[in-house]
C-alpha cells in the first residue's frame, strides 16, 4: 500500500507546485516616451508597476530635467521642466498578456507612446482631456 501512496502523493505535490508556478505573474518590461510637459499612464486592470527584477534597471532620461516623478502600483507621473523628450522603461506585473492603461498627456499637440516587446500604442489625440485608454499586448511568447 505504501509502494502505492507514496508515488501518488509525490505526484499530486509536483503537479500543484508545477501549477503554483505557473499561475505567476510575469514581469515585463515597457518603453515610455512623450514630449508632452506632463504624462501620466494608468493601469486599468490586475497588473501592477513594479521594481526591475535582478539583472535589469529601469532608466529614466529627460531632456531639461524633470519637476516631478512619482510612482505607485497604479500609476505614473512625470512632470518635465520644459516640453521636450522624455525615456523610461517601466516594469509591469501582470497575469495577463494584455494591459489595460489609460495613457495622459499635457497638450494635444504633443504625443505620448507606450511599447512591449510586440506591440506600440501611440496617444496623439486632439481631445480636450488628452488623455486616451489603449489596450498593450504585451511579449506574448
Amino acid at each position: 500500500m505504501k509502494a502505492i501512496v507514496l508515488p501518488l502523493l509525490f505526484a499530486l505535490s509536483f503537479s500543484a507546485q508545477v501549477f503554483a508556478e505557473d499561475a505567476e505573474d510575469k514581469v515585463y518590461e515597457l518603453e515610455f516616451e512623450t514630449d508632452s510637459n506632463w504624462s501620466s499612464i494608468e493601469i486599468r486592470d490586475d497588473a501592477v508597476f513594479v521594481n526591475a527584477p535582478a539583472g535589469s534597471s529601469m532608466g529614466l532620461s529627460a531632456k531639461d530635467g524633470l519637476r516631478a516623478y512619482t510612482i505607485s502600483p497604479k500609476k505614473i507621473y512625470l512632470r518635465s521642466k520644459t516640453r521636450g523628450l522624455v525615456n523610461m522603461n517601466v516594469f509591469v506585473k501582470s497575469p495577463n498578456n494584455v494591459l489595460g492603461l489609460t495613457i495622459c498627456k499635457g497638450s494635444p499637440s504633443s504625443y505620448s507612446w507606450i511599447k512591449s516587446d510586440q506591440s506600440k500604442q501611440k496617444n496623439d489625440l486632439k481631445e480636450k482631456d488628452n488623455c486616451e485608454q489603449a489596450a498593450l499586448v504585451l511579449n506574448l511568447f
